[in-house]
């Protein structure tokens, strides 16, 4: 890439990441003078699931703990990625929030980078570059246009892993997995590019040295990123070798296939302890027992997709026909991915990581090769941003509707998802500080609150995570029903002591769910107030 292009690749960069980072700058501005921004917009329940991970880590534990349940556990060192970024804001003295967004943003940079020299392994030309990453970056499908109209909510608008555009605005592990399969997937080229020719060791090693690294750091941030990419290299580096054959040459690439096998081989380790210790660990292994994700139907993927599936599909036809390496590490990646996502096993959805990255790199081939020939050369230019514009727009859309919720008359009520008000945030800061050790405490609130507790002050609660809770439906109507009033004393106190609930904190959401005459919890001592926010010390049960 010359100079020019660079420039222009950085700009271009550089907007995408100012674009998706306008609903969280709105939210800030937009806060009203009695509240804190919680510094999510998007899916703040995992948000905070993930600063809760991150607090532990600037607490000085390597082991994560689920916080968002009363139960105690020995813990195992998972999560590695959010309690390491919890360690630097711990040792940089920064807030957490502000080093989960910088991680955010700058993996989101080293992402677009990566899809970028893939999208420059598939085309010599320039604009066709150009177009197969803003395809690949940008591109969704229709949920932009279903559900205002019909109130349908397909894929492209709550699944941001599938996305590379939505994984930049949702968190700070989803840009940084994709960046990784697409560099895994450039290294893997790179070194069958080299599968015969003498006198490159150094560029052999330095290809195959970053494969391996790349794919230890996928394995430890999102293993099942792992499956479609070492797949469809599996996939490449047997079809090279069938050419081969064809061709009366030796038949399997074995410097690649061993770097291939190799970079597997190493990061494998890790996912392995990782089930290990969650299986051993009662209460670990609890959560993830209740941790299923289904795939939403293929349809909803088609619609998910939309234009960019059309493209997509043209350009399989040309990757079909050549059948180059990247053309079968291509179709080899999405073979995975969708075989990946219709098998019978509890996380069919988490396999869905990247998957649009090879569905953008074929969408942008089925421009360049087949689209774009159908049109006189004055129309390329026009159809061409007309085409890209309309695969955007579910982008678009998200930043739209993040915005105006963060300014619309939501944000002022008590249950809102994007701001604590004065007197939780004292609360929440009154919890952290107590000199006690965190997991030695378990707090009653409401079940919304039940969401901040762990991630702003590290202290655990009965309810709040829909997974991250140990038997977690259960564990809702249980605390609705002790705010709401249905519960009696007897039972009351029964659930504070099945529980371990030794703090009870009453605010503004508990207060819409109870009446006066239910405030006081049993055996309760009044320790914090701050207006309408109270937190009671239960010392001994009746």
């Amino acid at each position: 890439m010359d100079c020019r292009g660079r420039s222009r690749l950085a700009w271009t960069c550089l907007a995408l990441l100012l674009f998706s980072n306008l609903p969280y700058v709105i939210a800030w501005a937009a806060t009203p003078a009695d509240s804190h921004f919680t510094g999510f917009v998007f899916n703040p329940i995992d948000g905070h699931s993930y600063l809760a991970k991150m607090r532990q880590g600037f607490q000085g534990s390597w082991r994560f703990h689920l916080g968002f349940t009363p139960e105690e556990s020995p813990g195992a060192s998972i999560f590695l990625y959010h309690l390491l970024l919890g360690h630097f804001a711990r040792w940089l003295g920064l807030p957490l929030v502000g080093v989960y967004h910088g991680a955010r943003i700058l993996t989101g940079l080293g992402m677009l980078r990566a899809i970028y020299a893939l999208a420059a392994a598939s085309l010599e030309q320039h604009q066709g570059r150009v177009t197969t990453f803003l395809l690949t970056a940008l591109g969704s499908g229709l949920g932009w246009l279903l559900t205002p109209l019909f109130g349908i909510r397909t894929a492209d608008l709550w699944v941001p892993e599938a996305f590379p555009a939505y994984a930049l605005m949702a968190n700070a592990h989803f840009p940084l997995a994709i960046g990784l399969m697409a560099l895994i997937g450039v290294c893997g080229l790179g070194l069958i590019g080299l599968e015969g020719v003498d006198g490159c060791r150094r560029r052999r090693g330095a290809w195959g040295l970053t494969l391996v690294s790349a794919a230890v750091a996928l394995g430890i941030i999102q293993p099942f990123g792992l499956v479609p990419t070492f797949g469809a290299l599996a996939i490449t580096v047997a079809a090279r070798a069938a050419a081969g054959r064809d061709r009366g040459e030796a038949g399997l690439p074995w410097r690649s296939a061993t770097w291939v096998v190799g970079a597997a081989a190493a990061a494998l380790p890790y996912p392995l302890y990782a089930q290990w210790a969650i299986r051993s660990d009662p209460v670990l292994a609890a959560w993830h027992a209740q941790n299923v994700t289904p795939s939403p139907p293929l349809w909803d993927w088609a619609l998910s997709y939309g234009l960019i599936l059309l493209l997509a599909l043209r350009g399989a036809v040309t990757a079909a026909r050549r059948r180059k390496d990247l053309d079968v590490l291509l179709l080899g990646w999405v073979f995975v991915t969708v075989v990946g996502m219709i098998l019978p096993i509890p996380l069919q959805r988490r396999l869905s990581i990247g998957l649009g990255v090879p569905l953008g790199m074929l969408a942008g081939m089925g421009w360049w090769y087949g689209v774009r020939k159908a049109f006189h050369s004055r129309w390329r230019g026009p159809v061409r941003a007309l085409i890209i514009a309309l695969t955007a727009l579910t982008l678009v859309f998200l930043i739209a509707v993040a915005s105006t919720a963060a300014v619309g008359p939501q944000a002022s009520s008590p249950d809102t998802w994007l701001y604590l008000r004065d007197g939780e945030w004292a609360a929440l800061s009154w919890l952290r500080d107590l000199a006690e050790a965190p997991s030695k405490h378990v707090v009653l609130c409401s079940p919304q609150m039940g969401t901040f507790v762990p991630a702003w002050s590290g202290q655990r609660v009965v309810y709040g995570h829909p997974f991250e809770t140990v038997d977690a439906e259960a564990r809702l109507r249980d605390v609705r029903a002790y705010w709401t009033g249905t519960m009696n004393d007897a039972q009351r106190t029964a659930f504070l002591e099945r529980n371990r609930v030794d703090t009870v904190l009453l605010g503004p959401r508990e207060r819409m769910l109870t009446t006066p005459a239910w405030e006081d919890p049993p055996g309760g001592e009044l320790v914090f107030q701050t207006g309408t926010t109270r937190i009671y010390a239960i010392h001994e049960l009746p």
